[in-house]
């Protein structure tokens, strides 16, 4: 494996050089150019009345000029050269305190943090503390300072070999038992609206059911941590004993007190999983910010750099990356990240019979009250991100609702999202604005995020599932959910959809760019719902009749594999 340099490293080389060397290399390392004549004057000058190298470095390391380029935006996605300090420096010096304050005890103390010391140095940052306040104290550490006065530093072959210190584990013990979900997020986040938690929720359920000798540790932060209680709540009393939840602000206590022999990392922008010392794999369930490049980097420049100041090395530090489907693993982990082949995998998802089985109807009459769903509805479950298509399902759904038959259907189109806030506000907005009958407008409904429990009810209820999404990583998830409760479905014809349904005519496919295709799609749903479940369950068995306790069974065979070499 590649060898690991740190800012550390660069500085300890800087120091060893003397006069202008030493001058045009700091420029170099933390500006990116080469000083100019006044400045290399001055410089001298400083050095010839015995200012420190450390005085000077820190001066250029700290400057107005150096935070502006530390906080420039990546090129790219992959990085194949940190060639500087100040290239490493743009890794993490944006970043929320979380993980600046990580990345600093790291390239600078070679080492994770201490609970003490990272709980103060959070605090600082919380209260106001600049960085460069920071970065300067732990520069001028007596820590630092130790190892930068040692004939050569360490430079760190392989991440994973390091002793975590935690005690053997017992004879007869079966390697990759203990599974780790890592879950440490810098911010509150309601897993259970989001997708990511119920794919979580179906994966360790079905761990747990495969195997009874199992051990689940879930990681969480001090943000997240009731919530990832209340959403593994209904697992950790039907396995007692075998979930486990541990808080910590600290990645280091995650590696000293967890047991997890191999970790599982949800999601690629959790940039703190970098600093496991246990083998982890990350679940790239896309890069879609790359898929729609203008429009995500121009709606959300912040998340989109964020993501692609460290994506790639999270993912080339994990011992393995899963997809869902052949096209993120081909054209996001192997074509965006640049990731090699062998290290790629690709475990499907599956529908959620078992869940769903867990939940219990909401009487039919009590559900349409509760949402206020008195009429027939179409639903389209999801969070309103920017590639969901739902300006476009809204003008044809107005136009199919402006027509004879579509006004007469009296039909409702419901979002499992509040427009307000979204990306797609304004857009909607207008859209609806230029509708005069209030029937129409008032028939576009955004019902919020709803419990995953009342999921099941939304769908059997409805008289049908559109998906008009531009792209999913998978085939869209509300297909499978949809039919599982025996509700049809009009879908986009995506790439992703097609590796697994074998007639996409059946879902009354249509290209999710054109208005009039899916008017004529939602038109069909209406027209023809009684006669499409049969066929659409023909055209999607094989995915139908795959199960979490399948998914989980591939997913810990690649554990087990990457725990025995590892």
């Amino acid at each position: 494996m590649a060898q690991h340099y740190r800012v550390i490293h660069f500085i300890h080389a800087m120091l060893r050089l003397e006069g202008l060397d030493f001058i045009r290399e700091v420029y170099r390392q933390f500006l990116h150019r080469v000083p100019s004549e006044v400045e290399y004057q001055h410089y001298m000058k400083l050095l010839a009345m015995r200012q420190t190298k450390q005085t000077l470095m820190v001066h250029v390391m700290c400057s107005e000029e150096a935070e502006r380029l530390y906080h420039q935006p990546p090129a790219g996605f992959i990085h194949l050269h940190d060639e500087t300090a100040a290239s490493i420096l743009r890794r993490f010096y944006p970043s929320e305190p979380f993980f600046f304050v990580h990345s600093l005890y790291n390239e600078l103390l070679c080492r994770n943090p201490d609970t003490q010391g990272m709980q103060g140095h959070l605090h600082s940052l919380l209260a106001g503390m600049q960085k460069k306040n920071l970065l300067h104290g732990f520069f001028t550490s007596a820590e630092c300072q130790q190892l930068l006065s040692l004939p050569q530093i360490p430079v760190q072959d392989d991440w994973r070999m390091v002793d975590t210190g935690i005690a053997a584990f017992p004879s007869g013990h079966r390697i990759g038992n203990h599974i780790g979900i890592f879950l440490a997020y810098p911010h509150p986040l309601a897993l259970d609206g989001e997708g990511i938690g119920r794919f979580l929720y179906r994966l360790i359920e079905g761990f747990l059911i495969n195997r009874p000798d199992v051990h689940i540790h879930i990681a969480a932060t001090d943000y997240n941590y009731l919530d990832a209680e209340n959403t593994f709540a209904l697992l950790k009393s039907h396995f007692p004993g075998r979930v486990h939840i541990t808080k910590s602000n600290n990645i280091e206590s995650f590696n000293t007190s967890v047991p997890a022999e191999v970790w599982i990392v949800p999601i690629v922008s959790l940039e703190l999983a970098m600093f496991l010392k246990k083998p982890y794999i990350v679940c790239l369930h896309d890069l879609v910010h790359h898929q729609f490049k203008d429009l995500y980097f121009t709606i959300y420049p912040e998340f989109c750099h964020r993501v692609d100041r460290n994506g790639y090395h999270i993912l080339k530090k994990a011992a393995a990356i899963v997809s869902n489907s052949n096209y993120v693993r081909t054209h996001h982990a192997i074509g965006v990240a640049g990731m090699p082949a062998e290290k790629t995998h690709v475990i499907r998802l599956a529908p959620p019979n078992n869940e769903y089985q867990t939940f219990s109807f909401i009487d039919e009459a009590q559900f349409r009250m509760k949402y206020q769903l008195y009429l027939d509805y179409l639903v389209f479950p999801t969070v309103l991100r920017l590639h969901k298509n739902i300006e476009r399902l809204i003008a044809a759904f107005i136009k199919f609702r402006q027509s004879f038959d579509g006004y007469h259907s009296g039909l409702r189109l419901v979002f499992t999202d509040q427009l307000t806030n979204t990306p797609k506000q304004a857009e909607v907005m207008q859209i609806l604005q230029h509708v005069a009958d209030e029937e129409i407008r008032s028939s576009i409904m955004f019902i919020g995020r709803i419990p995953k429990s009342d999921l099941p009810s939304l769908y059997k209820y409805a008289l049908g599932t559109i998906v008009p999404t531009l792209f999913e990583g998978s085939c869209p998830f509300p297909i499978l959910e949809s039919l599982t409760m025996g509700t049809p479905v009009a879908a986009a014809n995506l790439e992703v959809t097609n590796e697994i349904i074998t007639d996409m005519s059946a879902f009354l496919a249509f290209n999710p760019y054109s208005i009039e295709e899916i008017e004529a799609a939602i038109r069909s749903l209406w027209t023809y719902r009684h006669k499409l479940l049969a066929r659409q369950q023909a055209a999607i068995s094989g995915a139908m009749q795959r199960s979490w306790t399948d998914a989980a069974h591939e997913y810990y065979a690649l554990i087990q594999h990457v725990a025995g070499t590892n």
